[in-house]
């Protein structure tokens, strides 16, 4: 099977020539998303081993929307992913937004927990892999008490046998009285505590943003999302919730600091990514403004990601943090609902951009998709389109 095309082989060797001259610069490993896949997620475990979740349509051809998700291991030596495994157990069609994509967490005994989003049924459905991640369990649907207003996708963390997935509900007319809601489990996904307010209602939550959620430690749940204060106030918001090792106690805000700003009266349809550095450092991309920021958290500076091809919107935002630090984001130019755009990256060490990538020819990502990014043992970087 051809990994490339003639011009996805020349783009890729024009970016390691050019990246092996660029002082302090990592290899860049760029790849279309395997099976002709669709909407990647890259995640990386514990023991630095990277995960794929992407959706496949079951019918070779452009106007066949229905297929499944499934699940690969990237194995680095052999530079290929593992064979698929599929995650979904029923067919479903690719969500023409991107706000509506799967996530995925792998907990430390190697389980896969996988969470998307139907929005035509307003179901989010959960499941979960065996240890050796070869099968998945039946899916099951996770939200009936807070499913007024489901919009957008959200997210699943997991940390030891710990796992919490979010979302954001409530009257779609009134985004200003929106919340987020959490479940709970402390037995590696066998069982889900009740449904759980967890963000102010004061705030609002916008109501067709995806969110972001990560454990900080056993005890504390990390959720980015943006809110929707008085209908205009869409500011990306930094939501720690504490006790979640038991029976949630509580929850805290970080000051909202102008670069995660954005007063608007209409829905972004935004989409962010939090990934860790090997210190276990949280970093954060979003956008704000139509451009893609980077933070530190809780309360570092705010970064641009870097300058548009164009005066088109940047969205879509993904990062990976190698060992040594640097970050990579990949992000799309002049994306839409179902418009996958141009692919742009940025690769930073502390404030400083390393790499700007400057492609000689544009890279597309497919319609109805978006990049995804994740740094590999040896430091490298691997984006998937």
């Amino acid at each position: 099977m051809k990994l490339y095309t003639s011009l996805h082989r020349l783009l890729f060797l024009c970016l390691l020539v050019g990246l092996s001259g660029a002082v302090g610069a990592a290899e860049l490993k760029l790849l279309p998303t395997p099976d002709n896949g669709l909407q990647p997620r890259l995640v990386t475990d514990s023991q630095g081993a990277v995960h794929l979740l992407y959706f496949k349509k079951r019918l070779n051809r452009p106007a066949a929307r229905e297929g499944s998700l499934f699940y690969r291991q990237y194995l680095p030596e052999q530079g290929r992913f593992s064979n698929p495994v599929r995650v979904s157990s029923q067919a479903f069609n690719v969500q023409s937004f991107a706000i509506a994509r799967a996530s995925m967490a792998i907990d430390a005994a190697g389980r896969a927990h996988v969470m998307w989003y139907l929005p035509r049924s307003s179901v989010y459905y959960y499941t979960r892999s065996n240890p050796e991640r070869t099968a998945f369990e039946e899916q099951r649907s996770m939200v009936q008490d807070y499913a007024v207003g489901l919009d957008a996708s959200g997210d699943v963390a997991a940390i030891n046998e710990q796992v919490a997935i979010v979302w954001a509900a409530g009257d779609l007319s009134r985004e200003a009285e929106r919340a987020s809601y959490a479940r709970f489990s402390h037995d590696g996904g066998a069982s889900f505590g009740q449904e759980t307010l967890i963000s102010s209602p004061d705030l609002g939550a916008c109501a067709c943003c995806s969110l972001a959620a990560d454990y900080l430690n056993q005890n504390q749940l990390l959720v980015a999302y943006r809110s929707a204060i008085d209908g205009i106030g869409r500011h990306m918001q930094l939501l720690t919730v504490q006790g979640v090792d038991n029976a949630p106690t509580g929850s805290s805000y970080a000051p909202v600091q102008p670069g995660q700003q954005w007063e608007a009266s209409f829905c972004p349809l935004s989409t962010n990514d939090i990934a860790a550095d090997s210190q276990e450092r949280r970093w954060l991309v979003f956008e704000t403004e139509s451009r893609i920021m980077q933070m530190r958290l809780p309360d570092g500076d705010i970064l641009a990601a870097g300058e548009p091809f164009t005066q088109t919107r940047q969205k879509h935002p993904a990062m990976a943090v190698n060992a040594v630090g640097q970050r990579l984001i990949a992000w799309g130019e002049a994306i839409s609902h179902t418009r996958g755009g141009r692919l742009n990256m940025a690769q930073f060490e502390g404030d400083a951009a390393v790499e700007d990538f400057d492609f000689s020819e544009e890279i597309r990502i497919p319609d109805f998709s978006f990049p995804a990014a994740a740094a590999l043992p040896d430091g490298s970087f691997l984006v998937l389109y």
